[in-house]
C-alpha cells in the first residue's frame, strides 16, 4: 500500500504545523484533525490549494477520532497539553486520545502511525505526572497498534517556542534570569523543523516500524548555558541566579491558576520538575542522524527570532544594557 493521505491530530500546535508543513513538500494530501478548525485556518497555507484540509475531531471521542484517520493510509499523532485544564487532562488527552487514535488506526487498516512523545525518557512510573502520563501514552499506542512509530524528542525550538522567546522575555525587562536550582541540568534542544521532516521520514522507511528515535540537536547545554547564549543574543547583561527547585515549582503552581480564566502559564509546576533532569539523547539511540537529518545547531536560528527582544529593538545592533 502506499501512502497518499496523512492525518495529524494536534496539527495546529507548534510541532503539528511543522509536521504539516513537512508532509506537504513531499506531496502527501494531509488531513489536519483538531477540536477547533476556526482557529487553525492558517495551517492550510503549508500546502497547494486543496492539499491540506481541516477536519473537526476530537482525540477523547473514538467516533470522532475513527471518521478523522477513514481513507487516510497513514497517520501522524502530535497532539498534546502542556498543562491541565477543564475536561484537558493528561490521562483523557496523553493517554486514552493515543489509545483511541491507536485503535482507529487498527480498525481502519492504517497503514503507518507515528507518534509524537514530546520527550526523551518518557517514563511510566515517574513521579511527574506529565512524564508519566507520556510513558502511558506509548504503552497505550502499542497495545492497539504494534508496529507503531515513536519520536521522543528533547526540548523544541523554534520561532514560537517557549523556552527561548520565554528566556528572552524574562531577559529582557527583569533585573535577573533565573534557573531552577544550580541550572546544571542537561538540555539537547532540537529544532522544531528538524522535528518535522523525522515524521516524514520514517513515514518513507517501513523499517522504522517498532522503533523509537530520540530527537536531539548537535550540542548538549546546561539550562544555565542556555541563559548565558540568551543574553548574547540579544545583547543583555543580567545576572544569571539559580532559584531553589521549591520555590520554583510553588511559583509554577501560582501561575497555573491563571489558566482557570483561559490564559497560558508561564511556567507550571511539572515544568519546572523537568527542568530538573536531564533531556538528552542516550548513547546507540536511534537518532535524527539515524534518518540522514543532521541536526541544526540552536546558534543558526535563534538570531531568526529573538532579535525582537534586543535593546533598542529588532533592528538595532547588539547593544549590552
Amino acid at each position: 500500500m502506499s501512502i497518499e493521505q496523512v492525518t495529524v491530530f494536534g496539527g495546529s500546535g507548534f510541532i503539528g504545523r511543522v509536521v504539516v508543513q513537512a508532509l506537504a513538500r513531499q506531496g502527501y494530501q494531509v488531513r489536519v484533525a483538531v477540536r477547533r478548525p476556526d482557529l487553525a485556518d492558517s495551517v492550510t497555507t503549508a500546502g497547494n490549494v486543496g492539499q491540506v484540509m481541516l477536519m473537526r475531531a476530537n482525540i477523547r471521542m473514538p467516533r470522532s477520532v475513527a471518521a478523522a484517520v477513514a481513507g487516510s493510509q497513514a497517520v501522524v499523532n502530535a497532539a498534546g497539553i502542556p498543562f491541565q485544564r477543564g475536561r484537558q487532562r493528561y490521562q483523557s488527552v496523553h493517554v486514552d486520545g493515543a489509545r483511541n487514535i491507536a485503535a482507529a488506526c487498527r480498525a481502519a487498516g492504517v497503514e503507518r502511525l507515528v507518534h509524537v512523545s514530546g520527550i526523551i525518557g518518557a517514563e511510566r512510573g515517574s513521579k511527574n505526572p506529565f512524564i508519566r502520563s507520556k510513558g502511558d501514552a506509548e504503552q497505550a499506542v502499542i497495545g492497539e497498534f504494534e508496529t507503531a512509530t515513536f519520536l521522543r524528542p528533547s526540548v523544541v525550538f523554534g520561532p514560537n517556542d517557549q523556552i527561548f522567546n520565554r528566556m528572552a522575555g524574562i531577559a529582557s525587562t527583569a533585573p535577573i534570569v533565573p534557573v531552577v536550582g544550580s541550572g546544571k541540568a542537561r538540555v539537547q534542544p532540537v529544532f522544531v523543523g528538524d522535528v518535522g521532516d523525522a515524521a516524514v521520514a520514517v513515514l518513507a522507511r517501513p523499517d522504522t516500524a517498532r522503533s523509537v528515535f530520540e530527537l536531539g540537536g548537535p550540542l548538549v547545554y546546561t539550562y544555565r548555558e542556555l541563559a548565558a547564549l540568551v543574553l548574547r543574543e540579544i545583547g543583555r547583561r543580567r545576572p544569571i541566579v539559580g532559584v531553589p527547585e521549591g520555590l520554583m515549582k510553588i511559583a509554577g503552581f501560582l501561575a497555573q491558576q491563571i489558566a482557570i480564566v483561559g490564559l497560558r502559564p508561564p511556567l507550571t509546576a511539572d515544568q519546572v520538575e523537568l527542568m530538573c533532569h536531564d533531556n538528552v539523547v542516550r548513547a546507540g539511540a536511534l537518532s535524527l542522524e539515524t534518518l540522514g537529518i543532521r541536526p541544526t545547531a540552536v546558534e543558526a536560528i535563534l538570531p531568526t527570532y529573538l532579535d525582537r527582544f534586543r535593546a533598542g529593538g529588532r533592528y538595532s545592533l547588539h547593544v549590552s544594557a
